[in-house]
């Protein structure tokens, strides 16, 4: 393996979430808890959780908006943590964007973030990985500049410590690396349209779209902007075969799966491809809340005759750092592939307009740093 390689290895031997906690438990570090703009339904569990494994959990930070939450330890507002006495030195938090919206908040005031994870849970993933590090390690020597080499050696170690601070970000808009986004005349698949921003961004580079979105809601969402932007919509979700299935209505994190509730219909890419008669695919994006490697799966034939570049999403399960790019290079061993990782960008969604503006009051940004929004780019 190449020393970088090992190094990092050793750095997520050392500095995994297990270890940072026994540390917090033995100094009696001062920690909270970041509510932010949400209480989790399970604050609670969380709380109870933290201090029976030794945990010097002080207080909880929440937002002026947040109103009558009963806590048995101090509620702090984040707006008035510099002059409060109970300031923590390290804050838990779920992995949400209402709760890290604050990280660079925290990091002026010199406070440390973990992200709230079960400990042996943690210890799990992190011998998870290290089962699987040889086939890690072959995705990493399949990419082909050092700055994705980086960013995914980030992403592995973030992962593992559930600290925002290992991870590497990206300028650029998510799915427009340059050299990997649809251009003018390219028939394109959005898989996961959501609310069909992406799908518009595609169709206003030129690019012939077939967005399709599961959700029988955020599919009656997108209609407006598909008749606007010119791009086709359909109410399917991409799978490894047709049929139908039980999905979980969350808005841009819906998702197939359940025993209940709505039902959507779901297509594999190479059957629409022939029934719809494409001449061609140039183009796939796909953020599809882990199903990725299904769709894949479902795309061979597609992915065979005409290589279309692609932009994957790799953060859903801890495995899609590795399991995508490797099926990828197995149906046509002549891809090339980058990786980016990019912040949430909640400017137009989301929040508030309560929250905007104690955003504004804190000077924070609606880009908000995450453990997710990893991009496999390919072609």
């Amino acid at each position: 393996m190449d020393n970088d390689f090992i190094k990092l290895i050793s750095e997520i031997h050392e500095q995994r979430y297990s270890r940072k906690i026994q540390n917090l438990i033995n100094n009696k570090t001062p920690c909270g808890f970041l509510c932010g703009f949400y209480i989790p339904d399970n604050l609670s569990n969380v709380v109870n959780y933290l201090v029976s494994i030794g945990v010097n959990l002080n207080c909880l930070c929440i937002t002026s908006d947040i109103q009558d939450l009963q806590a048995s330890i101090p509620i702090i507002q984040i707006e008035n943590l510099e002059q409060s006495e109970f300031k923590p030195e390290v804050l838990f938090y779920i992995d949400n964007i209402f709760h890290a919206q604050f990280s660079e908040y925290c990091v002026r005031q010199g406070i440390k973030r973990l992200i709230f994870a079960n400990y042996s849970t943690s210890e799990y993933l992190y011998d998870y990985f290290i089962q699987n590090l040889s086939t890690i390690y072959s995705v990493y020597k399949m990419l082909e500049n050092e700055e994705s080499k980086r960013v995914f050696e980030a992403a592995i170690k973030g992962r593992l410590t559930l600290n925002l601070e290992d991870f590497e970000y990206a300028p650029e808009p998510q799915y427009f690396l340059k050299g990997f986004f649809p251009k003018k005349g390219d028939i394109a698949i959005d898989g996961g349209a959501y609310d069909g921003a992406t799908a518009r961004d595609f169709s206003m580079q030129g690019a012939k779209v077939y967005a399709f979105e599961m959700s029988a809601e955020n599919y009656q969402n997108c209609l407006e902007r598909a008749k606007k932007y010119h791009f086709t919509i359909e109410n399917f979700g991409l799978s490894n075969s047709e049929g139908e299935s039980f999905y979980i209505e969350s808005g841009a994190g819906s998702r197939k799966g359940g025993n209940t509730g709505p039902v959507a219909k779901f297509i594999d890419l190479d059957t629409y491809v022939e029934r719809k008669n494409l001449p061609r695919v140039d183009y796939i994006k796909l953020d599809i809340e882990g199903a990725e490697l299904d769709m894949l799966h479902g795309a061979t034939k597609t992915i065979s005759r005409w290589k279309p570049k692609m932009a994957i999403s790799a953060y859903h399960k801890p495995e899609d750092l590795w399991t995508l790019a490797t099926y990828v290079k197995s149906i046509r061993p002549d891809y090339k592939f980058q990786f980016r990782h990019y912040r949430t960008d909640c400017t137009n969604y989301v929040l508030t307009a309560a929250q905007r503006d104690i955003l504004k009051k804190l000077n924070l940004s609606c880009l908000i740093p995450c453990i997710g929004e990893m991009v496999l780019y390919c072609k």
